[in-house]
C-alpha cells in the first residue's frame, strides 16, 4: 500500500510538470485556496489571484500579460525590469483585440521599458501601490474606464509619467506622484472625458498637468511645483476645474491656449511664477476666489474673450491683471494688495468691465 501510494504522487507530479511550470508555460496553482505563485514573465488567462515570488528580468517584448478578467497581480514588493527596447512594456492588461475587466495589480516596481504598465480597453482596473520609473512612459492607459491609479509613482520616464489617452472616461488618479519625467508629470490626450485627479504632486517635469483635447477634467486638493514650462497645461480642453491646488513653477502657473474654454479655476494659490495665470486664444473661462502672489503677472489674457476674474486677492505681483485683444472681459470684486500696477488694459480689448472692491 505504502508503495502505491509513493508512485501515484510521483504520477502526480510529473503530469503537472509536463502540463505547467517545468515546461515554463504559466504559473504554478495552489491547492489551498491561496494566491498562485509567479517566478517568471507569463501570460495569465484565467481569473485569479497572483503573486510574485521574486523580481522578474526580461529582455523580451513583454513580462506580465493579463488577458483574462477578474485578475489580481500582487507584485509583494518585487521588480520587473526590461531592457529599454521600444515597443516593449513590463505589465500589459488587456489589448485592443480583446478588451478585459476588473484587473488589480499592486505593490510592484516596473522599470526600463517602453511602457512601464500598458493598459489597453480594460473596464475597472485598479493599480495600486505601484512604482513605474526609467522607461519612456511609466502608465500608458489607452482606452481604459471607471479605473483607479491610486498610491502610485512616476519617475525619471523619457516622456510622460502617466497618460490616459483614447477616449478614456470615468477614471480617477488618486494620490499619483509624478516627478522629474522629461516632458509631462499626467498627459490626458484623445478626448479623454469625466478625469479626476486628486492629490497629485506633479514636480520637476517639463509641464506638471498637461490636458489637450481633454473634456470635463477635475484637479483638485494637488501640488503642482517646480515645473520647468507650466503647472497646468490646457490645449483645446472644455470644462476643465483646478482648485485648491498649489502651483508655483518656472514659467506659468496655470496656461490655456488654442480654443481652451469653459475652466474655472478656483481657490488655488498661485505663487511665483513668471505669470500665475495666462490665457491664451480661450473664451469664455473663469478665475475666482485664488490668491495669486509674487508672480511677474497675476492674471494675463491675450486674446481671449468672455473671462470672469473675480474675488482673487491679488498681492506683489508686478502687474495684477493684464488684458491684451481680449473682449467683453468682467474684472469685478477683486483685492488688491501692493501690486505696481492693479489692471492694464491694451491692445484694443473692448467691453471690459472693471470694479474692484
Amino acid at each position: 500500500m505504502a508503495v502505491t501510494g509513493v508512485r501515484h504522487v510521483v504520477l502526480v507530479v510529473a503530469v503537472l510538470c509536463l502540463s505547467q511550470t517545468c515546461l515554463g508555460v504559466g504559473p504554478t496553482q495552489v491547492d489551498d485556496g491561496g494566491a498562485t505563485p509567479i517566478a517568471e514573465c507569463t501570460e495569465l488567462t484565467e481569473p485569479g489571484h497572483y503573486e510574485l515570488t521574486r523580481n522578474l528580468t526580461s529582455d523580451t517584448g513583454r513580462c506580465l500579460v493579463v488577458s483574462a478578467n477578474d485578475v489580481v497581480v500582487e507584485g509583494d514588493g518585487h521588480a520587473v525590469r526590461g531592457d529599454g527596447r521600444f515597443g516593449t512594456a513590463g505589465v500589459v492588461v488587456g489589448s485592443w483585440e480583446r478588451p478585459t475587466r476588473n484587473v488589480t495589480v499592486e505593490n510592484l516596481t516596473v522599470s526600463n521599458w517602453d511602457d512601464s504598465v500598458r493598459a489597453t480597453r480594460v473596464a475597472n482596473l485598479h493599480v495600486q501601490g505601484v512604482v513605474a520609473r526609467g522607461s519612456r512612459v511609466g502608465f500608458s492607459l489607452r482606452a481604459v474606464t471607471e479605473s483607479v491609479v491610486a498610491n502610485t509613482t512616476a519617475t525619471r520616464n523619457s516622456v510622460y509619467g502617466v497618460s490616459l489617452s483614447d477616449r478614456s472616461r470615468s477614471n480617477r488618479l488618486r494620490n499619483v506622484t509624478a516627478t522629474e519625467n522629461a516632458l509631462f508629470g499626467v498627459h490626458l490626450v484623445g478626448d479623454s472625458t469625466n478625469t479626476t485627479l486628486s492629490g497629485v504632486l506633479a514636480a520637476r517635469n517639463d509641464h506638471g498637468i498637461a490636458l489637450v483635447g481633454s473634456r470635463n477634467t477635475t484637479v483638485r486638493d494637488s501640488r503642482v511645483v517646480s515645473n520647468r514650462v507650466a503647472g497646468v497645461w490646457s490645449s483645446s480642453a472644455r470644462g476643465t476645474r483646478v482648485t485648491n491646488t498649489t502651483l508655483t513653477n518656472r514659467l506659468y502657473g496655470v496656461a490655456l491656449a488654442d480654443g481652451t474654454a469653459e475652466t474655472t479655476l478656483d481657490d488655488n494659490t498661485v505663487v511665483g511664477n513668471a505669470v500665475g495665470v495666462r490665457l491664451r486664444d480661450s473664451d469664455r473661462n473663469r478665475i475666482l476666489d485664488n490668491r495669486v502672489r509674487n508672480n511677474r503677472d497675476g492674471v494675463l489674457l491675450i486674446e481671449s474673450d468672455g473671462a470672469l476674474v473675480t474675488r482673487n486677492v491679488l498681492r506683489n505681483n508686478s502687474r495684477g491683471v493684464t488684458l491684451l485683444a481680449s473682449d467683453d472681459a468682467r474684472v469685478v470684486g477683486n483685492s488688491f494688495v501692493d501690486n505696481e500696477r492693479r489692471v492694464v488694459v491694451r491692445r484694443g480689448s473692448k467691453n471690459v468691465t472693471v470694479a474692484d472692491d
